[in-house]
């Protein structure tokens, strides 16, 4: 075969969709019970245990498709360590859902659109986000800002940070409202009290 099919979702994630298309549709709404925790696929923190492992196992059969039917330079393939890479694993889930919904299509404006568009887009980032690492041969590499965003959350940086922002929307500081901006290069004022209007 020249082309190979597009890896079908299972059961699970298709029960899934069913339930939110007809939360989109407005039918049998009485039936369902708490419509606003209705897990979403594409987003898989929102999905019970079951039913997130059955996305990320689709993924790996969509990632394999796409190295395969798709990806000609090495750049565009997607590393086997990109479990290891929520930048990938966040845009790859959305990306085989895009697919998906362009497969069930009657007609071809979903697919040329993913085939224009959305596939190359997710390329050029996963490209850019992975740089020089040796995840791109093959070799998996440790997150290279996980210093830096360790750093971000140590308990001094959070609490003073914390405290800027409280020190901004406290009103003991600027008891009258009246905040004084130099945005733009002149001096502005704006009336934040309850019944002020900016100006």
């Amino acid at each position: 075969m020249i082309l190979n099919r597009f890896p079908q979702p299972s059961g699970s994630i298709l029960k899934a969709l069913e339930m939110l298309a007809m939360l989109r549709d407005g039918a049998e709404m009485q039936a369902l019970e708490d419509l606003s925790e209705l897990p979403h696929p594409w987003e898989p923190a929102t999905c019970p245990e079951h039913l997130r492992a059955a996305v990320w196992r689709w993924c790996d059969a969509v990632t394999v498709w796409l190295n395969t039917d798709y990806a000609w330079r090495p750049a565009h393939l997607i590393p086997p360590c990109w479990p290891r890479h929520p930048h990938i694993a966040r845009e790859l889930v959305v990306l085989a859902f895009l697919r998906w919904e362009a497969e069930e299509a009657t007609g071809p404006h979903l697919l040329e659109d993913w085939q224009r568009y959305t596939y190359p887009m997710f390329c050029e980032r996963m490209a850019s986000r992975l740089g020089d690492s040796t995840c791109r041969t093959g070799r998996h590499q440790n997150w290279p800002a996980e210093s830096r965003v360790t750093a971000y959350t140590q308990p001094a940086a959070t609490a003073e940070r914390r405290a800027v922002l409280a020190a901004d929307s406290d009103s003991s500081t600027d008891p009258a409202g009246v905040l004084p901006s130099t945005r733009g290069g002149r001096m502005l004022t704006a009336d934040l009290s309850p019944e002020g209007t900016r100006r």
